[in-house]
């Protein structure tokens, strides 16, 4: 199984947006998706990504992953462990052992799923820091607020320190995705290609525009490209092309092709 967090210490960037239709998209078979088993984790005690997927819920709560080394079931091509309101709590007793059980649980179920896709919450804390620990990859969702770019060295500085202090290999850094920008203002223009001239080499192939589509989406609990509509159907294609990227990135390959849904291709 490949693990891989999204991570921004700033909340309002599009989390949760990303992770949502990351289950989707990687859950659903070709030509759609990749036809993988997916597991979804909920650790933002705003609880949004539980309320989008909760059609898709397994009844282990993701405080569990905490607690001791727990292997969750999966319940279907997308399993979603969901927020509740004691998550909060992990961070009172926050220590290695807690960060180090987290990872153990994800492990524990390297054979279960194929991808976990890990919603954190908007601060460098434990729950995010075991997402790290346990993950093989992170990709950081930045808007345009100067708060947002600020965040992305501290970002990196956490990546390198959990790996130095658990002895590891850091998780590879996907890159720095634009989201929540709005292609008709000036001001979202200039930082977007702020952030191409400084980070350069950390910016992600790909971009996940501010559009009313993806907030129907969510309100619907159903992928963008399903949506009716020019707007909905661009916005497919853009979340898409992303996790396209994210699928080369991370080695990710369809495990079931339906040639019938393919035009009958080899």
């Amino acid at each position: 199984m490949k693990t891989l967090a999204v991570v921004n210490e700033k909340g309002g960037v599009g989390k949760t947006t990303i992770v949502a239709h990351g289950g989707w998209f990687f859950s659903e078979q070709p030509p759609t998706g990749l036809g993988l088993r997916v597991l979804l984790i909920d650790l933002d005690q705003q609880a949004n990504l539980t309320s989008t997927m909760r059609s898709h819920l397994a009844p282990t709560p993701a405080i569990n992953l905490f607690a001791k080394t727990t292997r969750v079931t999966p319940i279907g091509p997308l399993t979603v462990l969901q927020s509740t309101r004691h998550l909060q709590g992990v961070e009172k007793h926050a220590n290695d052992s807690i960060r180090q059980t987290f990872a153990d649980s994800i492990r524990a179920m390297d054979s279960d799923y194929d991808l976990c896709i890990i919603d954190t919450p908007p601060s460098l804390a434990t729950r995010t820091l075991s997402a790290i620990l346990a993950c093989d990859a992170v990709i950081s969702p930045i808007a345009s607020g100067d708060y947002s770019i600020d965040g992305v060295n501290n970002l990196r500085r956490a990546m390198h320190g959990v790996a130095q202090h658990y002895n590891r290999t850091p998780p590879e850094f996907l890159g720095l995705l634009p989201s929540i920008f709005d292609r008709r203002s000036k001001y979202d223009r200039h930082k977007l290609e702020f952030i191409a001239q400084h980070f350069g080499q950390l910016f992600f192939p790909g971009i996940v525009a501010k559009r009313d589509s993806y907030v129907r989406a969510a309100s619907e609990r159903i992928p963008v490209w399903q949506m009716h509509g020019m707007p909905a159907k661009e916005a497919g294609l853009e979340i898409c092309a992303v996790f396209d990227a994210v699928a080369q990135k991370m080695q990710l390959r369809p495990l079931v092709r339906d040639t019938a849904l393919l035009g009958g291709a080899a």
